[in-house]
C-alpha cells in the first residue's frame, strides 16, 4: 500500500575526495493503491480554553470552529467537548455524533470563566478518548488556548512526557495557539510529542483554516504510526535533516494523507578512503505504519546504491531539484529559527540580517520568497511577538509538512494551491487564513 523511494542529490559519488550528499526518503501510496471511500472513525475531543482572556471574539470563534467540526463529523463519529479555566469540565461527555443539534447547543452555550488549567482540560479530553479508543479509530485531542498554562501542571517537559506516553497507547495530540500571547513552545512541543499537528491563529477567525485543515487531514488519512527505520553501513556518517522527531536511525513521519508524501532528508558523508571501485551500499530504508484497519505492516528494506567515478565524471551529473528544493526548504526554516530567537533578544540588526540571509538563496523559490517576506513585514515593525509564533510555526511546517505529489517548486499561486486539499497548501503565513 505505501512504497518509499529514496533519491540522492547526486545520483554517484566521486572517487579520490571525501563525499558529503543530500538524500530524500519519501512515502507515498503506491500507483495502484486504491483509497477505500470508508475511512477511519473519528475519537476526538475538542478542548476549549475559556480563560478571561478569551472573553468576546475569541471564544465565540473558538465555539465556532468547534460547530463546524461537529457539523463535518458522521454520525458513526465520536465526539466530546471539555472547557477549562482553573477548573477543566466535561460539556459533551465522549458520544456518537447521532445529535448534533444537542452537541451544538452544548458548545454554544460555553461561557468565559477564569484561569488556564491547559494540562488539566487535556488530560481530561484524553480520558474521554481513552472510553473508546480502539486501532480502527483515529483517537485525537483537540486542544486550544491563547494563553500560557498557570493553574495545575505546568511544566512543559512533564506536559510532553505525558502527551508523548499517551501517544504510544494510540491517542494523539493536535494544538491550536490564538493570538500573541499563548507560549509556542509548549503547544508545537504537545503536537510534537503527541504526533498530531500543530496551527495557530493570529485572530480568532484564522482559526478556521486550520481546523477545516485537520478535518481533511483526518478524513483522507491512510496510514497512521509511520516509523522510518534507516541502517547504515560504518563507514556512512548520517544527520538528519528536517528534525523529525525519534531516536537515531528510527524517525516519525507524520501521518499519511492521500495525495500527500512524507518525507526525511538526511546528509550523508563518507571519507575518501572508504571509497571503492565498485558499486557502494550507503544506505538502507524501510517503514513501519499501521493501515486503515489498524493492522501493521512494513514495507520491503529499501537501499540506496551508488557507483563511484572519477571527478570529471562525477562533475558532469546533474542535481536532482526536487531534493535541491526540500534541501532550501530545510535552511530557509533554520535561518527562520535563528531569526526568532534574536527577535525574541531584542537583537534586531540580527534578525535584520539573518533575513537577509534568508531571501538571498530563496529569492528564485516564489513560495520561499513570499514566506519570507511576510515574516520581514514583523521584522521591519520590531513586532517580536507577532514574529516569534509566525517564524516558528513556519519552520515547523516546511520540516514536517506532507507535500503534493506534482508540487512544483519554481512556480506558485494563490489560485493552485486553493485548488488542493488543504492539508497540502502551502501557505505564505501560518497564522492567517488563505
Amino acid at each position: 500500500m505505501i512504497d518509499l523511494i529514496i533519491t540522492p542529490e547526486i545520483n554517484a559519488l566521486c572517487n579520490n575526495k571525501d563525499n558529503e550528499l543530500n538524500v530524500l526518503v519519501q512515502a507515498r501510496a503506491k500507483d495502484d493503491f486504491q483509497f477505500i471511500k470508508k475511512r477511519k472513525k473519528l475519537n476526538l475531543a475538542i478542548v476549549i480554553d475559556r480563560s478571561g482572556s478569551m472573553s468576546g471574539q475569541p471564544l465565540e470563534e473558538a465555539k465556532k470552529s468547534a460547530i463546524m467540526l461537529v457539523e463535518k463529523m458522521s454520525q458513526t463519529d465520536r465526539i466530546s467537548i471539555i472547557t477549562y479555566d482553573n477548573i477543566p469540565q466535561i460539556i459533551v461527555p465522549s458520544t456518537l455524533c447521532h445529535n448534533k443539534r444537542y452537541i451544538i447547543g452544548e458548545i454554544s452555550r460555553i461561557a468565559i470563566g477564569g484561569s488556564t488549567n491547559l494540562h488539566g482540560g487535556w488530560l481530561l479530553g484524553a480520558e474521554e478518548i481513552a472510553k473508546y479508543k480502539n486501532n480502527k479509530s483515529i483517537n485525537r485531542v483537540l486542544l486550544l488556548s491563547d494563553g500560557n498554562a498557570n493553574q495545575g501542571v505546568c511544566d512543559p517537559f512533564e506536559i510532553f512526557r505525558q502527551v508523548d506516553k499517551l501517544s504510544e497507547t494510540g491517542i494523539s495530540t493536535s494544538t491550536y495557539g490564538l493570538g500573541h500571547h499563548f507560549n509556542e513552545e509548549l503547544m508545537i512541543g504537545m503536537a510534537n510529542n503527541g504526533k498530531g499537528q500543530g496551527y495557530y491563529g493570529e485572530t480568532a477567525e484564522d482559526l478556521i483554516d486550520p481546523f477545516e485543515e485537520e478535518f481533511e487531514l483526518l478524513a483522507n488519512t491512510i496510514a497512521t504510526n509511520l516509523k522510518l527505520k534507516v541502517k547504515i553501513p560504518h563507514f556512512v556518517n548520517l544527520k538528519s535533516m528536517n528534525r523529525l522527531n525519534g531516536t537515531y536511525l528510527n524517525w516519525s513521519i507524520p501521518d499519511l494523507a492521500l495525495g500527500g508524501e512524507g518525507w526525511a532528508l538526511f546528509k550523508l558523508s563518507i571519507k575518501k578512503e572508504f571509497i571503492i571501485d565498485k558499486p557502494m551500499e550507503v544506505l538502507s530504508c524501510k517503514l513501519e505504519y499501521k493501515n486503515l484497519e489498524g493492522d501493521n505492516h512494513s514495507t520491503e528494506d529499501h537501499k540506496l546504491i551508488l557507483d563511484p567515478l572519477k571527478p570529471s565524471a562525477f562533475s558532469e551529473i546533474e542535481m536532482n531539484e526536487k531534493v535541491n528544493s526540500r534541501v532550501l526548504e530545510v535552511t530557509i526554516a533554520d535561518y527562520q529559527r535563528q531569526a526568532r530567537e534574536a527577535a525574541l533578544r531584542g537583537e534586531w540588526h540580527q534578525v535584520d540580517r539573518i533575513i537577509g540571509f534568508a531571501k538571498n538563496i530563496g529569492d528564485h523559490h516564489e513560495w520561499l520568497k513570499q514566506n519570507i517576506m511576510a515574516i520581514e513585514k514583523y521584522a521591519i515593525n520590531r513586532q517580536a511577538q507577532q514574529l516569534s509564533k509566525e517564524a516558528y510555526y513556519s519552520a515547523e511546517k516546511l520540516d514536517k509538512r506532507l507535500a503534493c505529489y506534482d508540487e512544483d517548486a519554481d512556480n506558485y499561486s494563490i489560485d493552485h494551491e486553493i485548488a488542493k486539499p488543504s492539508f497540502l497548501r502551502r501557505k505564505l503565513e501560518r497564522g492567517k487564513r488563505m
